[in-house]
């Protein structure tokens, strides 16, 4: 959880928003769920996801697996 949010190759607008709310490695964003995270302005699918992988999360965790 020491993995730094800019080695995760976000856009660089939510890199600045996150940096700006004083987040600088993806640990200091574990006290927040998943639906605080998505309310950040700038926060999009894609970088969710790469976020909640970092933070040790499964992104879609209700979802049924097809075989």
């Amino acid at each position: 959880m020491d993995t730094k949010l800019s080695d995760l190759k976000l856009k660089p607008y939510i890199l600045a928003e996150l940096n700006q709310l004083g987040y600088e490695v993806a640990g200091d964003m574990q006290h927040l769920s998943d639906v605080e995270i998505l309310r950040i302005p700038g926060m999009g699918g894609r970088d969710w996801r790469k976020i909640a992988e970092a933070l040790g999360r499964e992104p879609y965790p209700n979802r049924k697996k097809r075989r």
